[in-house]
């Protein structure tokens, strides 16, 4: 820890300033850290610079969202060019039913909303099926997060937290300011436990309106389906009348050129991805938004979609996340690390547990206290080894190389050890 009070002075005193005038020095909660999160200069490729000087190989990429990358120059050019050309109207423009029929297309999606975020997002789509079906509760999974909505801010509280667990672990509501009735109408089930989906139906009979979950979990690492999970699901879903939503809003693009409901061949009727929404023509569901679709964001999408991930750039990307996961594991194994590492496409994690991680209660098993240890030890060798977090993961970019992957090994053989 000595070593990194070092070389991130400047971080130090930048957040200093900074909670003169923000509250605790940040714009989200997600970028505390403790002792203090890292302030950044700049961002390009695959590397990051901090305050301070020191570049980092980042495998973080705001939170697991940028698949392109920093500043990938396809997407720069097309923001240029649209910039000069106005930023937004609040019109609608020709260029957002060109990327609407484009996402319809890779997607396999009936129509699509643009919004402004992924939490936006999510709670349109709670909001399309709750008046599809006329009912008002909604289905989560345990400890899943699905954005700033506050009907998503219930979770089953643990009265014994593990060292190094998040704070949210020990709090039913997840924040002071939401009042238990917006919490009243969730229910709560286990992902992967297709028991506790049934039991759910069961116990609120007529009064669900929505199961929302993410297929591939990627907010308490990486949490693959069991076999049959998806389908039994929505098997379960058909049966009680419930809409079925996929929240991809931070896995979207990540499994390929689809979305999950085609790669698991498990549709859902909802689907929210990277800040849009596939769902319900209606006018009587009102959703609004002033920069919804604004021309700046249409241009970096299109850019995106047909200049940057390419099936050529997807078959490199998980090579490369696939030659990062086995350098783990074979470091890991060296070291005699309990640990298990996880992939999903262009994204994965590591847990620090014995066995395998299949739900929230196995994640709550693992040595959560090892991965500040994990995390300022990468770090400290020029490494964001993965968004800030226990729960969070890493992302492969379309600009990440073999020299970023061999950076990244031979910090954590240094690292490993320690870990033991």
């Amino acid at each position: 820890m000595r070593r990194f009070h070092a070389r991130t002075a400047g971080s130090a005193a930048e957040l200093e300033r900074a909670r003169r005038h923000l509250p605790a020095g940040v714009c989200s909660n997600f970028r505390m850290m403790d002792p203090h999160p890292l302030f950044l200069r700049s961002a390009r490729g695959s590397r990051v610079v901090d305050v301070d000087g020191h570049e980092y190989v980042d495998w973080g990429l705001a939170q697991s969202t940028l698949l392109a990358g920093h500043a990938h120059p396809a997407v720069i050019d097309a923001v240029r060019r649209q910039v000069g050309s106005g930023t937004m109207t609040c019109y609608p423009n020709p260029r957002t039913a060109d990327l609407a029929a484009l996402v319809c297309e890779r997607f396999r999606l009936d129509l699509v909303r643009f919004v402004n975020t992924g939490s936006e997002a999510t709670q349109f789509a709670v909001r399309v099926a709750r008046a599809a079906t006329g009912r008002d509760s909604i289905l989560k999974f345990d400890a899943c997060y699905h954005g700033n909505g506050p009907e998503f801010w219930l979770g089953k509280p643990e009265t014994d937290l593990p060292p190094g667990a998040p704070e949210w672990m020990g709090q039913e509501i997840y924040s002071a300011g939401i009042p238990r009735a917006l919490v009243s109408k969730t229910c709560l089930a286990e992902y992967n436990d297709l028991e506790s989906v049934r039991a759910a139906f069961h116990e609120h009979p007529g009064e669900i309106a929505a199961l929302i979950l993410e297929p591939v979990v990627f907010n308490l690492g990486v949490l693959l389906p069991r076999q049959g999970f998806l389908q039994g699901v929505r098997d379960l879903c058909d049966r009680e009348g419930a809409v079925l939503i996929y929240d991809e809003v931070k896995m979207g693009c990540k499994l390929g050129l689809r979305g999950a409901g085609e790669y698991f061949g498990v549709p859902a009727d909802l689907v929210a991805m990277a800040d849009l929404m596939e769902g319900l023509e209606t006018r009587n569901v009102k959703h609004v938004g002033t920069y919804a679709a604004n021309h700046v964001g249409l241009a970096a999408a299109h850019a995106t979609l047909t200049e940057v991930l390419t099936p050529g750039n997807y078959d490199r990307m998980f090579a490369v996340n696939q030659t990062l996961a086995e350098g783990y594991r074979e470091i890991i194994a060296r070291a005699g690390l309990e640990a298990h590492v996880v992939t999903a496409g262009a994204s994965g994690s590591m847990f620090f547990s014995r066995g395998p991680v299949h739900g929230v209660a196995d994640f709550k098993r693992t040595r959560l206290d090892k991965w500040q240890r994990f995390w300022i030890g990468m770090l400290n060798r020029g490494v964001l080894p993965q968004a800030q977090g226990p729960e969070d993961i890493w992302t492969v970019s379309v600009q990440h190389s073999d020299d970023d992957v061999e950076t990244t090994l031979r910090a954590f053989r240094e690292v490993a050890p320690l870990l033991a």
